[in-house]
């Protein structure tokens, strides 16, 4: 994407105060298109927004080294956005943009994106005649998931890294610290709890790879995955309790599914699990790691030559994907962050 669409003038002011009364879901400052119930529980432990401190202190009762605490160990956090209504149209998805000020020229200067988690993309967002339209709609709104699901990781790293700092200076675990590295070794398909082995699974993956490969898989948002299962990293789903939709030209003999999920967020963080767990990326995470070593930063497009093995098109997927973001100028997003929360009467 060589322009991006602008906003209209004096728009670029981020969260304008009327618009975030209407957007903020909870007190952490979690921000979906319509309103979240709280019915349902809670996967992972969410810990952001004005509250992620007073919890990573008030619930750690000096029981922990890492300072994370017992909401981690717990689950406590901001309820999953199940109960969702969408804005349904790619127009007005563009109206809630322009009132928060979220522009991608504005993210590119500033580094700053808006807490705004979308549950699906606009189901007309095929049917935009303009592909700069259709490919600006598709970062905006796959950024913050992505930078959403990249803190979540960098937290357990946090804490993961304190472990081993502590250990290596002669300190013990505690009983909590030690349960919570196995069961981190255990989720993540590590061979080992040494908390030195577990940094290589547990880190973050670049937005400008991430947006890549799921403009890539999902046509910009636009294929029937992305629209009937928010699948946009074509990952395939083999066992019968995996939601998935059946390929209408499915090669005979095979009976995979790609897999499907209730929201976007799901998604990505399925996709960011895969290439922290999988035996398949495992030259994927020795050069993440390589590159923590170097401190040189995780950087997306040398990164994406560590993944021959996510397609059968092999080297000729990487080279897409490296296309994909130099054309779109992807790697520029690799620094954003996501803004501070903010209640309704800030």
């Amino acid at each position: 994407m060589a322009n991006s669409v602008k906003a209209p003038a004096g728009s670029g002011t981020m969260f304008h105060k009327a618009a975030i009364a209407a957007l903020v879901v909870g007190a952490a400052g979690m921000f979906a298109v319509g309103a979240l119930t709280k019915k349902h529980a809670v996967e992972t432990a969410v810990v952001t927004g004005p509250k992620a401190a007073a919890q990573a202190s008030a619930g750690d009762g000096g029981k922990s080294v890492s300072g994370i605490g017992e909401a981690a160990l717990n689950g406590a956090g901001i309820a999953k956005p199940l109960d969702v209504s969408l804005t349904q149209t790619t127009g007005k998805l563009w109206a809630l943009f322009r009132d928060i000020g979220y522009e991608i020229d504005g993210v590119r200067v500033h580094g700053e994106v808006p807490r705004l988690f979308l549950a699906s993309l606009p189901q007309d967002l095929r049917h935009q005649p303009r592909a700069e339209m259709r490919k600006t709609t598709f970062i905006k709104s796959t950024l913050p998931l992505i930078l959403h699901v990249n803190e979540l990781i960098l937290q357990d790293r946090e804490r993961i890294a304190t472990l081993r700092d502590h250990v290596s200076e002669g300190g013990v675990l505690s009983e909590p610290d030690r349960l919570w590295l196995e069961a981190t070794s255990e989720r993540y398909g590590s061979q080992s709890a040494d908390p030195v082995v577990l940094l290589t699974h547990v880190d973050i993956v670049p937005p400008s790879l991430a947006i890549a490969q799921a403009a890539e898989e999902s046509g910009w948002g636009t294929s029937r995955f992305a629209r009937e299962g928010n699948a946009l990293f074509g990952q395939r789903a083999y066992k019968a309790h995996k939601k998935g939709i059946v390929p209408k030209e499915r090669p005979d003999g095979t009976s995979f599914r790609v897999r499907a999920f209730d929201h976007l967020i799901d998604g990505v963080k399925s996709y960011v699990h895969n290439l922290n767990s999988h035996p398949a990326y495992r030259d994927f995470r020795k050069a993440r790691a390589m590159m923590r070593a170097e401190n040189d930063g995780i950087d997306g497009y040398r990164l994406a030559g560590a993944l021959l093995r996510y397609s059968e098109r092999g080297v000729d997927y990487v080279k897409t994907i490296r296309v994909i973001m130099r054309a779109n100028t992807l790697r520029a997003f690799d620094d954003a962050k996501l803004g501070r929360s903010v209640s309704p009467d800030a």
